[in-house]
């Protein structure tokens, strides 16, 4: 349930590749510039890669500021070679479109308890159709990733 409220994903691929042909292949495609994600292993078969696509435009430490996220990890099996990955938006854009919609949920209420002030009503409804576009911004920004990850890999789906 989580999950689907941070609009996260897992998905299985096969790869006809081996082990290191397909870890040479993601290399690179990491270095390519004109690639729409960049990435690099962190470890022997884990790897972590984003989206070019910039949510917040100005520095602050130790917080993410690329649309999109995927991890992926490298398994060996006895039908060739197995990604598993994992992909996710910006948490920006998975959990500040469910603050804006609890807001303007609230905001709502309140307006229906004191009904001489209908301003509240707008403004509550603006909070929520920016919740939700920004909650559908954080799906496109998803899966534009895995797409571009599909396309670039030719991986099938298990």
């Amino acid at each position: 349930m989580i999950d689907i409220l941070l609009n996260a994903k897992k998905i299985k691929y096969s790869s006809n590749l081996n082990v290191d042909s397909l870890k040479h292949k993601l290399e690179e495609r990491f270095d390519q510039s004109p690639s729409t994600f960049v990435g690099s292993f962190i470890n022997q078969n884990v790897f972590a890669a984003y989206d070019k696509w910039s949510v917040i435009a100005w520095y602050v430490p130790n917080f993410k500021r690329k649309s999109a996220y995927l991890k992926g990890e490298i398994l060996k099996s006895e039908k060739g070679t197995l990604l598993n990955l994992s992909m996710k938006p910006n948490t920006m854009l998975s959990v500040g479109p469910i603050l804006s919609l609890l807001f303007g949920i609230i905001l709502i209420i309140a307006t229906n308890e004191n009904t001489d002030n209908s301003r509240f009503l707008f403004i509550g409804l603006f909070f929520i159709l920016i919740g939700v576009l920004y909650y559908a911004f954080g799906i496109y920004s998803r899966n534009r990733l895995q797409n571009n990850f599909d396309k670039n890999l030719d991986l099938q789906k298990v």
